[in-house]
């Protein structure tokens, strides 16, 4: 066997060791928890405003395009602000930075109002925040969750690698709901790029803030968020 064989094959064999280590937090003891029903959702100050907006246009839908990416991370910021309830939010991109930061902070300072906060993030869009995330969860209000979550946490591409058929499948939500009530939904994932926060890359996504009838048919956030695995900080993978 040539040197170079013997190298791959030795690097193969010290990764199936690495990764044999490696397994996914049980499932058992993870609660299941439903959106805020209709009728609970009526009863907050959105929900109150959404149905005064719904008397005057009856049986019609309220969307407001969201072009301006500053418009578009403020609106985020506001809703958290105005929560009284809920908060559910769902992306795929999470990035580590300054607007993901503040968006996190938002969420925390919803919590400690009482707000009850679930956040659902694709595993594979968002880097360096497992420590973050970790905290947050740790918060009474907060259910922090992760899907298809990659096993090993210091380079997670690995796991397209050792385990493909799994990890490709991916999440591509992309909404904040508040009091389930009012959501923002679109493109845009959640990084300075997004919201114009850069003067590097940005891009031209679009969102929409709706409330009415046709979000309430389309919107996924009735669906149980079920006990898939919740963010453990790295040291402990």
């Amino acid at each position: 066997m040539s040197p170079c064989a013997a190298g791959r094959w030795l690097l193969a064999l010290a990764l199936a060791a690495l990764l044999a280590g490696c397994s996914l937090p049980p499932l058992e003891g993870r609660s299941e928890s439903q959106a805020l029903s209709a009728a609970e959702a009526r009863e907050t100050p959105l929900g109150r405003a959404v149905g005064v907006l719904g008397a005057q246009h009856p049986g019609l839908t309220g969307i407001h395009t969201l072009e301006d990416p500053r418009e578009a991370f403020a609106g985020r910021v506001q809703m958290a602000q105005l929560a009284e309830r809920t908060l559910d939010v769902q992306y795929y991109i999470w990035r580590n930075d300054t607007t993901g930061h503040l968006l996190l902070e938002a969420l925390r300072s919803a919590a400690d109002r009482g707000v009850r906060v679930r956040l659902l993030l694709d595993d594979h869009g968002h880097a360096g925040l497992d420590e973050e995330l970790a905290a947050l969860d740790a918060h009474p209000n907060v259910e922090v969750r992760l899907f298809n979550p990659l096993l090993f946490r210091p380079f997670k591409p690995l796991g397209f690698v050792t385990d493909f058929s799994r990890a490709n499948r991916r999440m591509h939500n992309k909404s904040f709901t508040a009091d389930n009530a009012i959501t923002i939904l679109g493109g845009r994932n959640v990084g300075d790029e997004y919201f114009g926060a850069t003067d590097g890359v940005l891009f031209a996504d679009l969102d929409v803030s709706a409330m009415g009838p046709a979000w309430r048919r389309s919107r996924s956030h009735s669906t149980p968020i079920g006990p898939v695995p919740r963010p453990i900080p790295s040291p402990r993978w």
